[in-house]
């Protein structure tokens, strides 16, 4: 079809996902792959960036009006060492927001919090002032699987961790630098606040033992009033379980919490995409990249080829909205491409669904899209959401490839004790200082600030 609609002969080459990352390995190590490959992470990028296995992009793209016209985000998304070292082949903002139940604030009174007081009055309204009505002591403030989804409390202390919420080594951008916030005073400020939350049976009492399934059941199920989750999702997946409890449940998010520590940069929105890496060697590799990009990323048809297949097998344009189309032998959505995912072009001004859904869940649908687009973007204009890069988000450091899971170990160890009271909150501070200066963490921040030009004048 592209070959016959666009004149270009394109050649996908698909492996299997359970066992892609290995067998692209082998075929790059033993030199026996050709082209754009397709790669998870900033980490085999630099990865094969160091083995010599592929090449630059930046200059085959200098006169590529495509290009250009992409948000310098995107374009500077996989800089690295002052080149392009991958093509980002869409550019899907991802990011976590607080989900609360509207419904249970509605009937204590409470508008939905916007500070770390108002959350705090909130969560424990929910554990003490029966916010259901039942007259039964069985519901508490907020469900976690871990520190995951307390990211937006340490982020209100000014405490913030990394992207996933499973470290505390993480790029700060008031300091515009990576940095350990364990060694900042504001951690144990926060820590002390989330053992009171625990100690009081406001914090899920299973929050260091629960799956992320387990959390979101603990939700779902109306015991828990709120969790930090992929923004939009929770609303999506709670609410026919809730619905089938309380039939007028309402939820709500809070992208970002104000407070006495912090009032801008709160929040963070990172991108996520396939890159695509140019093999070393490539027969007309000035020619192919241009190509991928004016068809990935190019024109509105060509875009969604890419993206959904084929028009009118596949999936079908109606107005400003793409439907993907149904396979009615098997009842489920006909499978497509993702050669490329959703840019600024073909997505703020333009919906996505399936066949499948009938004219109420249609709306449902518009109504939480139209939320997801604009609540990253309204965030960052009002100076309270950051946008990073993958070099302020890959951990690009050799020595954490050797003692990065120590690490993180000692996080876990060091948080989940000062949260449940198994250890004072400083002593739980102090040891894992002590133990990750040992392991070389300090090596791990110099590295890490290095590679991306920065300096820090906090140390272990």
């Amino acid at each position: 079809m592209v070959e016959e609609k666009y004149g270009i002969k394109v050649t996908v080459n698909a492996l299997a996902r359970n066992e892609y990352t290995q067998k692209i390995n082998l075929l790059m190590t033993s030199k026996d792959v050709t082209g754009l490959v397709g790669v998870f992470s900033t980490n085999e990028i630099l990865m094969y960036k160091d083995q010599d296995a592929i090449e630059p992009i930046g200059e085959y793209l200098a006169n590529n009006e495509t290009w250009k016209s992409m948000p310098q985000e995107m374009q500077d998304l996989y800089v690295f060492d002052g080149d392009l070292w991958a093509l980002p082949a869409g550019f899907t903002q991802n990011m976590f927001t607080r989900t609360i139940r509207k419904d249970w604030l509605d009937n204590l009174g409470l508008e939905v919090p916007t500070t770390l007081d108002e959350f705090t009055e909130a969560m424990r309204a929910f554990t003490f002032d029966d916010p259901d009505g039942n007259g039964v002591d069985d519901t508490y403030g907020l469900t976690a699987a871990g520190t995951w989804n307390l990211q937006d409390i340490f982020q209100a202390f000014n405490a913030r961790l990394n992207t996933d919420g499973s470290r505390s080594i993480t790029y700060d951008p008031e300091a515009n630098a990576w940095i350990d916030t364990m060694l900042k005073p504001e951690m144990v400020d926060c820590l002390t606040y989330l053992n009171e939350l625990y100690t009081d049976g406001i914090l899920d009492a299973e929050v260091f033992t629960n799956s992320g399934s387990t959390m979101r059941e603990h939700l779902w199920s109306g015991a828990a009033g709120s969790t930090f989750y992929w923004l939009g999702n929770t609303r999506s997946e709670a609410m026919p379980y809730l619905e089938k409890i309380t039939p007028d449940v309402e939820l709500a998010e809070i992208p970002y919490m104000t407070s006495d520590y912090i009032s801008k940069n709160i929040n963070h929105v990172w991108y996520g995409c396939v890159p695509y890496v140019m093999v070393k060697g490539t027969e007309n590799a000035d020619k192919m990249i241009n190509e991928a990009v004016d068809l990935m990323l190019g024109s509105q048809d060509s875009h969604f080829d890419f993206a959904y297949g084929i028009e009118g097998t596949t999936y079908r344009v109606e107005g400003n909205t793409v439907y993907t189309l149904m396979d009615e032998s098997t009842g489920t959505v006909m499978p497509y491409p993702s050669l490329t995912t959703s840019i600024p072009a073909y997505y703020d001004d333009w919906n996505f669904l399936t066949d499948a859904l009938d004219e109420d869940a249609k709306a449902e649908a518009l109504e939480l899209m139209d939320f997801k687009k604009h609540t990253a973007n309204d965030g960052i204009a009002a100076g309270y959401v950051y946008s990073i890069t993958e070099a302020q988000n890959a951990i690009n450091s050799a020595t954490w490839q050797m003692v990065g899971g120590d690490i993180d170990a000692a996080f876990e160890t060091a948080v989940s004790s000062a949260i449940t009271g198994s250890a004072t909150v400083q002593d739980a501070i102090d040891k894992y200082i002590s133990e990750v200066k040992s392991l070389g963490a300090q090596d791990v921040l110099d590295e890490l600030n290095d590679f991306c030009g920065y300096t820090s004048d906090l140390k272990y």
